[in-house]
């Protein structure tokens, strides 16, 4: 367990500077859009009336948690090709082969750091930035008094289930994402820079190919299953259990409740065929890593 921490850690140390700019970039974006240094906001709830200030709260928090976590998951996932190489590329599996450590380990580790922690980690920061971002938004549309009105024994539970809800959501959504983010760095690990543009073209060619010929569109079925799947796992039971509008503040109360409901719906959607069938695509994406691994080494 050391050993893979010390994998972890390695990651970070590698990659601490990017990682800090994505993750504090919309934030900082935002509390500067925020400040007045750009102008007044237009935002208008009711003619100014104090109670807009709660739904104002919501929205600069819900926007500065998930622009945060949109930008590091994305940067994540568009980065994953290269990473499949990089040890090869800069020779330094020479130095990770010296020390006791194996191969699996080596990419679990940089999967772990790069698909799971660096988001989550965006997700946090987000969320906790987003609650103080409140004050500039609400001050200057309502005032200070405003935003220490705010009712924050409500309103801190909410926003802290829903950072554990889409943190939940993210890991399932990164498990149904395995198939062609790990087969998409075994592309490239094998075929370098044509990998990731073989694997798109595949799926492009394959899918047109068998829906033209064939009259079966079986790739655009599974990409938009997986779609469809990506969502259900921040979303998984709509909106159909509480109910939106009227008195924010009790809507804010119920919605710890009816999350942890969602929660549980989604993770109960994980006992289908389509989820044993991604995880075994995945698997052997992340068997063809680890065997370039040991070729290249």
């Amino acid at each position: 367990m050391n050993r893979f921490k010390t994998l972890v850690l390695r990651e970070w140390m590698q990659h601490r500077r990017g990682w800090l700019v994505l993750v504090f970039l919309p934030p900082a974006l935002l509390l500067l859009l925020g400040s007045g240094l750009f102008g007044r906001p237009h935002i208008d709830f009711d003619g100014g009336d104090v109670q807009g200030a709660l739904p104002l709260a919501m929205i600069v928090f819900a926007l500065c948690a998930g622009v945060t976590l949109v930008v590091a998951w994305g940067a994540a996932l568009l980065q994953s090709p290269g990473l499949a190489r990089r040890d090869t590329q800069d020779r330094s599996i020479e130095f990770w082969l010296s020390l006791p450590v194996g191969h699996a380990p080596s990419v679990a580790a940089t999967l772990l750091a790069h698909l799971l922690l660096l988001p989550w980690a965006a997700l946090g920061i987000g969320a906790l930035c987003g609650v103080a971002i409140t004050l500039p938004y609400v001050a200057q549309v309502f005032g200070f008094e405003a935003w220490f009105a705010l009712p924050w024994s409500t309103l801190l539970p909410a926003a802290f289930a829903v950072t554990l809800r889409v943190a939940f959501g993210l890991l399932l959504a990164t498990l149904w994402l395995a198939p062609l983010v790990l087969l998409t760095m075994a592309a490239s690990a094998w075929l370098k820079r044509w990998g990731v543009p073989l694997v798109a073209g595949v799926l492009l060619i394959g899918g047109t190919l068998l829906e033209r010929v064939y009259g079966n569109p079986i790739v655009w079925r599974v990409l938009n299953a997986l779609r469809l799947e990506v969502i259900h796992a921040f979303v998984a039971t709509g909106r159909r259990e509480i109910r939106i509008g009227g008195d924010v503040e009790a809507m804010l109360g119920r919605l710890p409740g009816w999350l942890a409901h969602d929660a549980l719906a989604a993770l109960g959607a994980l006992a289908a065929p389509g989820f044993v069938a991604a995880l075994a695509v995945g698997a052997l994406g992340f068997a063809l890593l680890v065997l370039r691994r040991q070729r290249g080494a």
